[in-house]
């Protein structure tokens, strides 16, 4: 819907911006992800990791004649992960008398007052651009894979965090969190080549009280020493294999406690350039044709999920 005079009103006072949402996630990935975060693609599919397994380690039992035959080739296969950058795209339309609309006020204002808004264009890009950060941060941990290749109308979708982690998905059965679950975890995970000193926890902030409540029962768990204060809330807990930061994300799904090496996440970019071969960016913002007496534009990009090899991470899924 354009920006108009019957759809945008002008206030004055001072601007109180109202934030539905955190972007927490994402954040943390660009202030401590591999590459500051990012990662350049230049085409719609990149590479996670490319791995292989090995046989369980065993005593060879070889004797001196069994030696002379040369034992059967043995073959090591490789795999390959990936995922796929996704469209992001919105657009503005602000009318000229809108624009140009700058001391009419509305609701309850005082003498000498002015308009918040002053260049509603602005304004509108700026929304537009806080609102694609909210839809990134939340597709970086609950985005569903969808890539057709040859298709047009099948539109590309990425592969967030949650639904990358296959090998360390532990299933909790509806049972509470304990220690011995975070710990059982952890050691499963550390059989299949994860390092748990990189690991941070990431929950929906309804799990922080799980966590407070399942660590502080343990021996050497006190209060504060003062009369003044009461009440506990964990950031860090320890475990056999390592010290862990706890993080809370409002769009992880409560229920679930999820694992993150931060040092394998990034935002992947796939760059744009004009039919020049200038390069615009990744999220650039560019005007669009008139059609009449308005403002037009779109804010356009290309970004993905890049999680590294998703054994890094663990998630315990279906908690109480």
């Amino acid at each position: 819907m354009p920006a108009t005079l019957s759809t945008v009103d002008n206030y004055d006072g001072m601007l109180y911006t109202r934030v539905d949402e955190a972007t927490r996630f994402v954040d943390a990935i660009y202030s401590r992800g591999k590459g500051n975060g990012r990662t350049v693609t230049q085409s719609l599919e990149f590479v996670l990791s490319s791995g292989y397994s090995m046989e369980a380690p065993e005593q060879p039992e070889i004797s001196e004649v069994d030696s002379m035959t040369a034992p059967s080739p043995e073959t090591t296969e490789r795999d390959q992960e990936y995922n796929v950058v996704q469209i992001f795209q919105r657009s503005v339309d602000v009318s000229y008398v809108k624009q140009s609309n700058r001391d009419m006020l509305a609701g309850v204002h005082n003498a000498g007052q002015s308009n918040n808004v002053p260049n509603e264009l602005d304004f509108q890009i700026g929304r537009r651009i806080a609102q694609m950060k909210l839809d990134l941060n939340y597709t970086l941990i609950n985005g569903v894979y969808q890539y057709v290749k040859g298709s047009e109308t099948d539109a590309l979708k990425t592969r967030g965090i949650l639904e990358a982690i296959v090998t360390n998905l532990f299933d909790n059965e509806g049972d509470p969190l304990t220690p011995g679950v975070i710990s059982d975890a952890i050691m499963n995970a550390i059989a299949n080549g994860l390092d748990p000193t990189a690991l941070e926890i990431w929950c929906n902030p309804a799990m922080l009280d799980n966590i407070t409540a399942c660590y502080a029962a343990l021996p050497g768990s006190t209060l504060p020493a003062t009369r003044t204060e009461g009440g506990m809330a964990y950031v860090q807990i320890m475990t056999p294999y390592a010290m862990l930061n706890v993080n809370w994300e409002p769009k992880i799904p409560n229920k679930k406690l999820l694992f993150v090496n931060m040092s394998q996440m990034a935002v992947a970019e796939k760059p744009y350039y004009d039919e020049n071969g200038q390069l615009k960016g990744v999220l650039f913002y560019e005007p669009l044709a008139k059609v009449g007496a308005s403002e037009r534009g779109q804010i356009y990009g290309e970004l993905g999920c890049d999680y590294g090899a998703e054994w890094h991470h663990i998630l315990i899924d279906n908690l109480a």
